[in-house]
């Protein structure tokens, strides 16, 4: 017999003797740490025109900051992000929760997904341009459309994974549809909506810097195309270091509002 007790008490007895190497804020430090050690041996390692060390990009991101150009191009970016993406959870929210509801619109829209999922990214922000011109309104367009299939089927798994005595419960008692729908069905689909979110946020935040780049005049995107025509890799990685910046930000904080929100719910032992 495995003694249960015994188990529990070892991981404490192991945390015991190293405090500071089991803490979660230690770990992200090291993590964080021996990624900016790679990049340092990196540099020293290749010529600065290949890999810019950690001074010189953050140097050239502070002169960028400073005249201005790095708040306004992200700031465009940002606008076009949130545009596309409060599009995509909005419309894939409705249409993964219908479909996953009704297998005859499963069957029906299925294909469309599959179209969606396989079709290369480019080819869609290609044909958007074509189709609108080279301005925001196809490249909002294009994003919208890459994010969406994805949230889709997320919430169509999410909706298949709804516990069915609870609509067995309401249809007994002889509640109207939309009161189901609100008080039961979005309740349960709730956490697989900020699972999604996430997700879908961090896929249009790496995608729209490939519209910026095949048709836009400002944006993160530009600014990386326009560095890359001058053979500028301190440019490339100063805008690439401040997108980075700025979503891990934004998912820091959507974490932690999403701990917040969730906070109700009892963590899992194993």
């Amino acid at each position: 017999m495995i003694d249960r007790d015994a188990q529990l008490e070892y991981p404490r007895r192991a945390e015991g003797r190293f405090p500071g190497l089991l803490t979660g804020g230690s770990l992200r430090l090291l993590s964080l740490l021996s990624l900016l050690g790679a990049w340092v041996v990196g540099a020293a390692l290749l010529s600065p025109n290949v890999l810019p060390g950690p001074l010189e990009t953050l140097a050239f991101c502070w002169r960028e900051l400073r005249s201005g150009e790095l708040t306004f191009h992200l700031a465009v970016t940002m606008r076009r992000v949130l545009i596309a993406f409060g599009l995509a959870m909005v419309l894939g929210t409705v249409l993964g929760a219908l479909v996953g509801a009704f297998k005859p619109l499963d069957k029906l829209l299925g294909a469309w997904l599959v179209f969606g999922l396989t079709l290369p990214r480019i080819v869609l922000f290609v044909m958007a341009y074509l189709i609108f011109g080279l301005n925001d309104t196809a490249a909002v367009a294009a994003l919208t459309l890459t994010v969406l299939p994805t949230v889709i089927v997320q919430l169509r798994e999410g909706t298949k994974a709804l516990d069915p005595k609870l609509l067995e419960l309401s249809r007994a008692y002889r509640r109207p549809p939309l009161l189901v729908w609100r008080q039961v069905v979005f309740p349960q689909l709730l956490p697989f909506v900020v699972g999604t979110a996430r997700g879908a946020l961090s896929l249009a935040w790496k995608m729209v810097v490939l519209a910026e780049l095949l048709g836009r005049t400002s944006g993160v995107g530009y600014q990386i195309a326009f560095y890359f025509q001058m053979f500028n890799m301190t440019g490339i990685l100063a805008y690439g270091l401040a997108m980075m910046l700025v979503l891990a930000i934004i998912d820091v904080s959507f974490s932690a509002l999403t701990e917040r929100a969730f906070r109700w719910r009892r963590p899992l032992r194993f």
